[in-house]
């Protein structure tokens, strides 16, 4: 039997505290690793959380529940919820993208508050203008129409405008025209009566060819399933650099009120 001696035991010291050190240092490179890693999330991720728009919400859209997610957000927006149910059951005012924290400014108790003025100016995108039409209960949909909801436009016009001998004709002559207003603007919310006017959203050139079936024709309008909404401009139409004048020429070449 072999006894350590002090020179044989030191090599094993020297051994043990090789190791000891070796784990120490993985250790320590593991601990920096991970607070380094923390330090590359987002920070939205360990934000509050706000309830977002889960899909995407369309204007004048009641919000159901199932619309509606739990987001983390950092700094949480202003007027934002932290409860669903305090959105769900409410009106969208705009469109809400889907991933959009939801926030009280875009949304409405009622589907009725949003025919109020919201705004000190309309919301008209550049390369466009606001027109208003007459409107009541039997052209309009019953009243029905409201902010945000588009609509058809048909118009009844004899043709002996065009031409001699002419008959009545109905052709559909713009579709998903965009309302911004019902009524006139101080007209209260909670008005039960039908308003007599609607205001539109129209290319300027568009515009013009309205006007000259305001003088011409009789006007009527269907409303269009939110469903097949299109989306609202937002940019200048290309194909209306500028007015270039209506008369029965123009209108019967665009629309065919005399046949192909």
């Amino acid at each position: 039997m072999s006894i350590a001696t002090p020179e044989t035991a030191r090599p094993r010291r020297g051994r043990l505290y090789i190791v000891v050190g070796a784990i120490l240092a993985v250790l320590a490179f593991a601990t920096a690793a991970g607070l380094a890693s923390l330090s590359l999330v987002p920070a939205s991720v360990t934000g509050n959380k706000v309830v977002v728009a889960k899909t995407n919400i369309s204007a004048r859209i009641k919000i159901q529940a199932s619309d509606l997610q739990l987001s983390p957000y950092n700094p949480a927006p202003p007027q934002s919820f932290t409860d669903m149910n305090l959105v769900a059951g409410k009106v969208a005012r705009v469109d809400i993208p889907q991933g959009s924290p939801i926030t009280a400014n875009v949304i409405a108790g009622s589907a009725d508050l949003l025919s109020s003025s919201d705004a000190a100016y309309l919301p008209i995108p550049s390369g466009y203008v606001a027109v208003t039409i007459p409107t009541s209960e039997l052209v309009g949909v019953g009243g029905y129409p409201q902010v945000g909801d588009r609509i058809t436009m048909l118009a009844t016009i004899n043709t002996s405008i065009f031409a001699p001998g002419g008959a009545s004709v109905v052709r559909t002559v713009f579709r998903d025209l965009n309302i911004i207003r019902v009524g006139p603007v101080n007209q209260p919310a909670s008005n039960s009566q039908i308003a007599g006017s609607l205001t539109l959203l129209m290319t300027a050139c568009d515009a013009e060819y309205l006007f000259w079936l305001q003088n011409n024709a009789v006007l009527k309008y269907t409303l269009e399933s939110f469903k097949d909404y299109a989306a609202a401009p937002s940019q200048p139409d290309p194909a209306c650099p500028r007015p270039g004048g209506v008369g029965p020429k123009e209108v019967n070449k665009r629309w065919q009120f005399t046949g192909p």
